[in-house]
């Protein structure tokens, strides 16, 4: 099949006019159908992208001898295909949780939160480095031994990342945030992926209960959550309108009204106007937790569609094809990320 004849097939290929069949004498024979449903799935496009690839381009080419012009012939192409899923649920359901968490009734999901983003970050940021190991290795992957040497500490793995982008002058749209926020974020993520200061330290404060302070949701709040407060709330408009409501309700309904709640880092709201005006604090620390974290994960997921495409198309890394597009929906504008409260994209509540 030559060039110009692979482009028009694939042009057809695109409005689903055709699909690919069995495969026959090196190449794959057409059929003509009509546009099925399950041709719009990701696999499909990645698929049809990687034929024009072999037959236009001339990157690689299917032989008697070497037939990889399916990637569902590619065991790497599988296996990092579950991992980028996998990291894009874990990302969005712990971006989601962090949403939703709240003192009153979703303790929990703050928990949620910290699983979710803690895993995720960490398991993007080793997808990067094992491009980056593919690009230094003519398109080699690494093996297990080799991916445990990466470590779990997400600063480390974040500071690899970044000297990643740098070495290989990587041309990204969206750069590393680097405020504050961002940073405390960073560190309590990390504290939590520890097991006896974050997952497990509930257990562990049982045992020794000096050692309750370590409470993930209470470090989240007094470091990452006061540091949205002083950006976003304090000595603002938010805080005037939040305090105003709270004086209200108080008046209209506390005569007749009992609180007992302990707030993210334990102090005691015994009445209606301190509950009120954390509630209001806490939709400001919804509203921006969300947001930072996803400014993270979108200068992640921007170096690992560039560098996954180095490792691909000059080195022949060929399970990285098309990997990208299972974090495209994260590389999104600031009004979108601070908007958008379910993640990853096509989730419904």
């Amino acid at each position: 099949m030559d060039v110009s004849r692979a482009s028009a097939v694939f042009r057809q290929l695109q409005h689903g006019t055709l699909m690919p069949n069995k495969r026959a004498g090196g190449v794959h024979s057409i059929t003509a159908v009509d546009r099925p449903k399950r041709y719009r799935a990701l696999d499909s496009l990645r698929r049809l992208r990687l034929l024009r690839r072999q037959l236009s381009l001339g990157v690689r080419r299917a032989t008697e001898n070497n037939m990889e012009a399916n990637p569902w012939d590619i065991p790497d192409w599988h296996a990092l295909g579950r991992e980028a899923s996998l990291v894009r649920h874990l990302i969005g359901s712990g971006a989601t949780a962090l949403g939703k968490a709240n003192y009153a009734d979703r303790v929990g999901d703050y928990y949620t939160a910290f699983f979710g983003l803690s895993v995720g970050i960490e398991r993007l940021s080793k997808l990067i480095l094992v491009a980056e190991f593919a690009i230094k290795n003519s398109g080699k992957m690494p093996d297990q031994k080799k991916i445990k040497k990466f470590g779990h500490n997400l600063i480390a793995l974040i500071e690899r990342v970044e000297d990643i982008q740098l070495a290989n002058d990587l041309s990204i749209r969206y750069q590393k945030p680097r405020n504050e926020t961002t940073q405390r974020m960073l560190q309590c993520l990390d504290a939590f992926a520890d097991a006896r200061r974050g997952r497990y330290a509930n257990f562990a404060s049982l045992g020794d209960p000096n050692l309750s302070d370590e409470d993930p949701v209470s470090k989240w709040w007094s470091e990452v959550a006061e540091s949205i407060l002083s950006k976003h709330y304090y000595g603002k408009r938010p805080q005037e309108r939040v305090e105003s409501n709270a004086e209200f309700i108080d008046s209209m309904i506390s005569p007749f009204t009992s609180v007992h709640h302990t707030d993210e880092t334990g102090n005691l709201l015994h009445d209606v106007k301190s509950a009120s005006i954390r509630t209001g604090q806490t939709e400001i620390v919804q509203k921006y937790g969300r947001f930072y974290v996803l400014t993270i994960i979108r200068w992640l997921s921007d170096v690992l569609s560039k560098i996954a495409r180095i490792a691909c198309y000059r080195y022949g890394a060929e399970g990285f094809f098309g990997i990208e597009e299972y974090f495209f929906t994260y590389t999104v504008e600031d009004s979108f990320l601070k908007t958008r409260k379910i993640w990853p994209l096509g989730t419904r509540a």
